[in-house]
């Protein structure tokens, strides 16, 4: 499916589902027609919005649109493969499970911007917290408004990963105490996520 990930939509549009968080009643694929849109009044955001949906599958159940993932079908033909978007949902479930996805992509937007180093490498940045990223990338940034930013949100985006990897590691009956499996859990999923914003930010 081409085009923008999570658009504007208003009622009348077709959508299809690619993530609906927490919910099972609306998989990926699902085509809709959108119904109602109206403001989260649980989110402080200013673009959190609750999107009333008519499923084709008689779901009605709403998206959210600071945890869910959406597309407007833009033709009439509702063709989904050749997708790379879909496919890296379709393959990576857990990633959009178990993670705030959309904090992280604000995270790593910000690391872009501050310049100190090349995006292949912003894996660590997720799970390292403050005081490694100063450390390690911090001398003469005390200018660098963005790079100030990163540091203020790098303990967030630390609990974030931990949390999500414990959300995973639960789902899945892992020993939570099992060091090695833990690092390198959390690696591969900083690696998916970066993979994820390098190729679809």
């Amino acid at each position: 499916m081409k085009g923008q990930l999570n658009p504007p939509v208003k009622p009348g549009d077709k959508i299809v589902c690619y993530h609906m968080d927490g919910e099972t009643g609306v998989p990926a694929g699902t085509f809709g027609v959108v119904k109602t849109v109206s403001r989260d009044p649980f989110e402080t955001e200013t673009d959190g919005q609750i999107i009333g949906v008519n499923w084709e599958n008689g779901s009605k159940l709403s998206l959210l649109t600071t945890t869910d993932a959406w597309k407007k079908v833009v033709e009439e033909i509702q063709e989904q493969t050749g997708s790379p978007e879909y496919d890296f949902f379709s393959k990576n479930p857990e990633i959009f499970e178990n993670f705030e996805y959309k904090f992280f992509k604000k995270y790593l937007l910000k690391l872009r911007e501050s310049g100190v180093i090349n995006m292949f490498q912003a894996s660590p940045f997720l799970y390292s917290g403050r005081e490694w990223i100063d450390r390690y990338h911090g001398e003469n940034q005390e200018d660098n408004e963005a790079f100030q930013e990163v540091l203020e949100m790098a303990e967030n985006a630390k609990n974030k990963m931990i949390q999500g990897l414990l959300k995973y590691m639960e789902s899945k009956n892992m020993d939570v105490d099992d060091m090695s499996r833990v690092n390198n859990l959390i690696n591969r999923f900083a690696m998916k996520i970066n993979q994820f914003y390098m190729t679809f930010a």
